[in-house]
């Protein structure tokens, strides 16, 4: 016979992910006015007057909005005594007070825009969202997690109206805005920890440590293209090294990474759909021609005289081939040689030159007005030379006056807080008056450089916009119906954004503590000095240390074999070695770990993680082909929601959601912290009703946390 007790468990589990949904039905949704909608006029106490919208007043200002979107801030007591009372009686109009009246003049604008394109299709943009919709929203979108039960309920309570502009300010300014970030661009660039056989962690360091600083777009693009030296040694020299010897790939990837421009067939042919010839193509590879990425030459700067002796010094033929690994690491480097060497294809078919042909580096130029791009001189001149072919590309692709540059990361930025792209797909510009709203597009490139490519700014211009805080849209879209914007659209969690919300159930926003530095003890490990004029045997000495450092940095967290050595800088090395034995002491403070999952940001795990782990499983890109994460649902991942490792960390007595509900007095506040703790919000009646009746019946806090996790409502950016 069933346990009565585990039948009632049963029967509420079932009734309670019925219930839960993602959204309220229509006719119950949250309404709000529609911002600059409702003007009246103003005088001051001086009889001067101004047409503006009242979008509040906090103590003893007053917020006014005027047409062109600038907000004025007046002392209370400057107005005419009718108006001081209408500012204590009026309900502000649209969103709360700004961070910046110059910020919500530039976001009035973009409101415009869409506004425009959505009244020439006859459509109405969505109502405001709720406090609860936004707050969940923007950490999601801004912090790459959810918030806390805490955090959710401080903001949700918190009545000042200028509370969305301080919460967008605030998340921008912390460690998860640079985690999420990193994840995006780790999507886009494919950074990974392991490619062409080496580490390449020292390429991740440096990329977090530029988002870390908020170094400008522009400047970050250049220095990639630009880098030179070891990989050990450079972390920027990741991007070129990443294709390692393919120069036209790299080419290719980068164009439409950053310039939008799809150039991929020109590779092998004239383009058949885009103003791209083949030739065009290869003068702009050859800006690449001199430079060489690592290839069977071995590492620069060594006696390869000395190292066949070092290697020769080896016995176990095993360890040979692992003293070859180390030298390739070492050997990872961009060097320019001075030469270039490009030449056309040997089936090249085209009337304009000949198979074989060494290809001069040129410019492309664009021929309609808006595709204009910026062409310097073949040569220019700097005050130490001439500079190097690399340089002048780089200086070309992400000048201000390049429209291509500014408008990719643009239009990339506005997809991910929005969800889809101005123009789609992202990796193609080559007609923006295609897009589904030109002149925002034109408008948000022209932003970009105005912001100095400071892309925290720019996002804080994109989510202080009244089209970001609307209600999210829930209907599916069509392929063939552009998406105007009426609101962001609701779209499911990427993979980073669901495992760094599991560890928040867990661990809770401490989860930020956790860094990883794999990239320092890396390279210090791996370091070999070829140029030092050691002796053979010293040499192999070195190797054989770099080999244990191999094995220790293998991912499997193994203690490092032990390493002998006599001389102070192999003792350096060993004592670097045991400051590493396991993969949790690659960080500077050790996450917990749960059910053999270490709970630290998908940014700090390994890039990307394991088939198995919870950020495959939902979508987390291999790495190996540009912006492939996926957000499709699959059976894995209803099986792993439901049966996986995660779910019962969250459900444990020590998860921080639970061990917060426990502090409740009665189920009823026990119900309601974990809805805010999963949702940002607390139940509505019936889903109070039925938790409380189910924890009344014996159901464990653990069962309700699984049928939370396991709603559409969980795992999905409303």
């Amino acid at each position: 016979m069933v346990d009565p007790t585990l039948m009632n468990v049963r029967l509420f589990l079932l009734s309670a992910c019925a219930l839960l949904t993602p959204f309220l039905p229509a006719e119950e949704a949250a309404t709000a006015p529609d911002g600059n909608a409702v003007y009246r006029t103003w005088t001051d106490n001086q009889g001067k007057k101004l047409e503006a919208t009242f979008r509040g007043i906090e103590g003893d200002q007053v917020f006014l909005q005027v047409r062109n979107g600038y907000v004025y801030r007046l002392p209370l007591e400057k107005l005419s005594a009718a108006d001081q009372v209408a500012a204590k009686t009026l309900k502000p109009e649209g969103l709360g007070i700004p961070a910046d009246p110059k910020l919500a003049q530039a976001a009035a604008r973009i409101d415009v825009l869409v506004n425009e394109g959505l009244e020439k299709a006859n459509l109405q943009p969505n109502p405001l969202a709720s406090d609860e919709q936004f707050v969940r929203r923007v950490y999601l979108d801004i912090a790459g997690r959810i918030p806390t039960s805490t955090e959710a309920l401080a903001f949700i309570e918190d009545s000042s109206l200028s509370k969305r502009a301080k919460l967008i300010d605030r998340l921008l300014e912390s460690d998860g805005y640079r985690s999420h970030l990193f994840n995006y661009f780790a999507d886009m660039m494919r950074v990974a920890d392991s490619a062409n056989k080496v580490r390449y962690y020292t390429y991740q360091d440096w990329l977090k440590s530029q988002i870390a600083v908020n170094r400008p777009w522009d400047e970050i693009v250049h220095e990639m293209m630009t880098a030179d030296g070891k990989l050990l040694e450079n972390g920027a020299t990741g991007y070129l090294l990443r294709d390692a010897g393919m120069r036209l790939d790299n080419l290719s990837l980068t164009l439409s990474t950053f310039l939008g421009a799809n150039v991929s067939c020109a590779q092998c042919h004239d383009h058949p759909f885009a103003d791209w010839t083949q030739r065009d193509f290869y003068e702009m590879a050859a800006f690449f021609g001199e430079t060489e990425t690592y290839g069977a030459r071995g590492p620069k700067g060594g006696n390869r005289g000395e190292i066949r002796q070092a290697l020769n010094l080896i016995d176990d033929k095993r360890m040979v081939q692992q003293a070859k690994n180390v030298l390739r690491v070492n050997g990872m480097a961009v060097v320019d040689t001075g030469s270039n060497d490009l030449a056309l294809p040997h089936d090249y078919q085209y009337d304009d030159a000949k198979p074989g042909d060494l290809v001069t580096p040129k410019l492309i130029s664009w021929a309609d007005e808006a595709k204009k791009a910026p062409s310097l001189p073949p040569t220019r001149i700097d005050g130490e030379g001439e500079v190097e072919l690399r340089t002048r590309f780089a200086d070309w692709m992400t000048a201000p006056e390049n429209p291509r540059f500014a408008m990719t990361i643009a239009n990339r930025l506005w997809k991910r807080a929005f969800g889809v792209g101005v123009r789609e797909p992202v990796t193609d510009l080559d007609v923006p008056e295609a897009s589904v709203n030109p002149a925002l597009l034109r408008h948000l490139a022209a932003e970009m450089v105005r912001l100095d490519f400071d892309l925290k700014q720019f996002m804080r211009l994109l989510y202080n916009t009244q089209t970001y805080q609307r209600e999210a849209t829930s209907y599916e879209l069509t392929d063939n119906t552009p998406y105007l914007f009426p609101g962001p659209i609701l779209r499911r969690m990427s993979a980073e954004q669901a495992w760094d919300s599991c560890a928040t159930l867990v661990v809770g926003e401490d989860v930020d503590q956790f860094k990883s530095h794999r990239g320092e003890k890396y390279a210090e490990v791996m370091t070999i000095d070829f140029a030092g004029g050691g002796s053979p045997e010293v040499l192999k000495g070195n190797i054989e240390e770099a080999i244990a450092a191999m094995r220790q940095y293998g991912g499997k967290g193994n203690a490092a074999p032990p390493v002998t050595g006599k001389n102070k800088k192999r003792a350096t090395r060993k004592e670097a070695m045991e400051e590493s034995t396991d993969e949790e002491e690659d960080f500077t403070l050790n996450p917990p770990t749960r059910n053999g999952l270490v709970l630290a940001r998908a940014s700090e795990l390994p890039q990307p993680e394991r088939d198995q782990h919870f950020l495959r499983m939902f979508g987390q890109s291999d790495r190996e082909i540009a912006d492939s994460q996926s957000t499709e649902g699959s059976i894995p991942q209803v099986l792993m929601l439901m049966n996986g490792e995660a779910q019962e960390v969250i459900g444990q007595a020590d998860s921080l959601a639970v061990k917060v509900a426990t502090t409740g007095a009665t189920p009823a506040e026990q119900v309601t912290s974990l809805y805010l703790s999963f949702f940002s919000r607390k139940p509505d009646a019936n889903e109070l009703a039925i938790a409380v009746e189910g924890l009344q019946s014996g159901m464990a806090m653990s069962d309700l946390t699984w049928v939370l996790f396991n709603t559409r409502e969980f795992v999905f950016v409303e």
